[in-house]
């Protein structure tokens, strides 16, 4: 890989690293502004941020590979459908393990999973709409940005 590959690559995948890290730091600061503990809030907001900007530089890498395409939304929304949920679940269970409640699911798992998956959808639109601003041409991430 050259180079001028590396740094296109890196430009790509940044966002989705900088808009799951990003959703993290904001659920941490709503979560001690609605007076959760700071170690609740920290524990939260790590534990969403890590797997969300994974999953977001996965997405961007996906779509830099062309196997998502820019600019089709239904792919990168089934994406989000399912790696969102992922992500929350890891947040709820690691958030009581690490804080001190044990190993545990959320209450009524399927349902939060399936809410979760919702809110993937509202997340991937989001997620769509930064990458394609903060990637010249993003709409069109393998023919060339």
């Amino acid at each position: 890989m050259t180079t001028a590959e590396r740094n296109r690559a890196a430009r790509i995948t940044a966002p989705g690293l900088i808009i799951g890290a990003v959703a993290g730091l904001f659920t941490a600061l709503f979560a001690l502004v609605a007076g959760a503990p700071a170690a609740w809030a920290v524990t939260g907001g790590l534990l969403l941020a890590v797997p969300l900007a994974a999953f977001g530089a996965g997405c961007s890498a996906l779509r830099l590979s062309g196997l998502l395409r820019g600019g089709a939304f239904a792919p990168i929304a089934l994406y989000w459908v399912i790696a969102f949920p992922l992500a929350r679940l890891t947040q709820e269970v690691g958030t009581r393990l690490v804080v001190g409640d044990g190993l545990a699911l959320p209450p009524q798992p399927w349902a939060f999973l399936l809410y979760q998956a919702l809110i993937g959808l509202g997340f991937a639109i989001g997620f769509v709409w930064v990458q394609e601003r903060l990637v010249r041409g993003g709409a069109q991430v393998r023919g060339g940005a």
